[in-house]
């Protein structure tokens, strides 16, 4: 009996298990299938498949000049947020650090208020510094809501390291610079590489704090995408640009993983 229970239950969670890959799943299938649609309409599933919208993503001066714009904020943003971050989370794993606790929840401050809030006091911020519009001011901003990411996966990176392997190190003479880069940084790599590509994920997938702040000539693709779907509805150019992103964004992660388990064998 407390077999066919303990079966019972795990064909429960099995199937509850198959639910939620199926939701986390099915709006991705539906993006890809309907980017390759024929027709204008929105269609799901295609009644005729073409690779004709890829062809006009490709051509649009517009999306690309988009996506160009939140591939060189999100790489300057994760850059500068994983340095800060680094520099700020090391202290606070090790406890080196005066109030640790109040300085953690200063620096996790963006996650505890919405966006909008936040995008508020940054125009208000950046309208009196006259810096509203700019790349810079919006690489500060995109910083700003990515840091907290960086400062939580980086204190749990360096949480895990004995302190005493660095103490080692400079008891043999090593410099503190040269002992932070031959011992810890080795140990805290994959740390820093999941830092850096979940902030140019938020960063790239921002609406909100793009659209107060980004002027005219720094309009990133999600902005430009929420203002098509506003004013022409779906747009199957986004639908293909949407699937090459995913397509990106897939690759991208297999290859993370290949890194990954080549470098857990070189360090074993």
């Amino acid at each position: 009996m407390i077999a066919g229970q303990s079966r019972g239950r795990g064909l429960l969670w099995d199937a509850f298990t198959v639910l939620v890959i199926l939701a986390v799943l099915s709006p991705i299938a539906v993006l890809i299938f309907s980017a390759f649609n024929d027709g204008r309409a929105f269609r799901f599933p295609p009644q005729a498949y073409s690779l004709r919208w890829f062809e006009a993503a490709f051509a649009s001066a517009e999306y690309r000049s988009s996506l160009a714009s939140s591939t060189l904020i999100g790489m300057i943003a994760a850059a500068l947020s994983v340095v800060i971050g680094t520099m700020a989370a090391l202290p606070l794993a090790r406890g080196a650090v005066r109030r640790r606790r109040a300085i953690e929840l200063l620096l996790l401050a963006p996650l505890t208020l919405p966006l909008i809030v936040w995008s508020i006091a940054l125009l208000q911020i950046y309208a009196f510094l006259g810096i509203n519009g700019s790349l810079g001011g919006l690489v500060l901003a995109h910083a700003t809501i990515t840091l907290p990411y960086t400062v939580r996966i980086m204190i749990a990176a360096f949480a895990g390291i004995d302190p005493h392997l660095d103490a080692a190190a400079r008891s043999l003479g090593a410099p503190p610079f040269t002992a932070f880069r031959r011992v810890t940084l080795p140990i805290v790599l994959p740390g820093l590489l999941t830092s850096a590509a979940f902030s140019f994920l938020v960063s790239f997938n921002d609406v909100i704090v793009s659209t107060f702040i980004a002027g005219s000539r720094w309009i990133t693709f999600p902005v430009r995408l929420y203002s098509q779907l506003r004013s022409q509805g779906v747009d199957p150019i986004t639908l293909a640009i949407g699937a090459m992103i995913v397509g990106a964004i897939l690759l991208a992660v297999l290859v993370g993983e290949l890194i990954s388990k080549r470098w857990k064998r070189t360090r074993a």
